[in-house]
């Protein structure tokens, strides 16, 4: 399994079988930039409310963090959203920790994320920043 992103909200992964390592990872390598993914990330460094999901055994929970917080997230889930550009975020996988499952739990996730203007096309209400009232 390879995972790719620019560090900037662009991230993909792929995973290539070959009779060889070097092979299987050149595979992984070109199959990865055809399943990049834009994920929106909230004030350039975190995610924009708490989600959950589930893949077959695998629960993921990701938390938006406070600035400086730092990344508190298992080696996969870190990799992945460094990759992402996120630098604040908290994580806890619960059940199975297979890494491939988790990666695909964790597109999920990132999916499922909704913007604030998404919200606001959805309910047709305006948004304002808890700080603005």
């Amino acid at each position: 399994m390879l995972a790719c992103g620019n560090y900037h909200g662009v991230v993909g992964f792929a995973k290539a079988k070959g009779p060889a390592v070097p092979i299987a990872l050149q595979k992984a390598y070109e199959k990865c930039f055809q399943n990049l993914h834009y994920v929106e990330r909230h004030e350039e460094h975190t995610i924009a409310h708490a989600v959950q999901t589930t893949y077959k055994k695998t629960k993921l929970y990701l938390w938006p963090a406070p600035t400086r917080t730092g990344m508190k997230a298992g080696r996969t889930v870190q990799t992945i959203l460094n990759l992402a550009g996120f630098k604040n975020v908290k994580s806890k996988v619960i059940g199975s920790r297979n890494p491939h499952n988790t990666v695909k739990a964790l597109f999920k996730a990132l999916n499922a994320i909704e913007t604030p203007k998404d919200v606001q096309e959805k309910f047709g209400r305006t948004v304002v920043e808890s700080y603005l009232l």
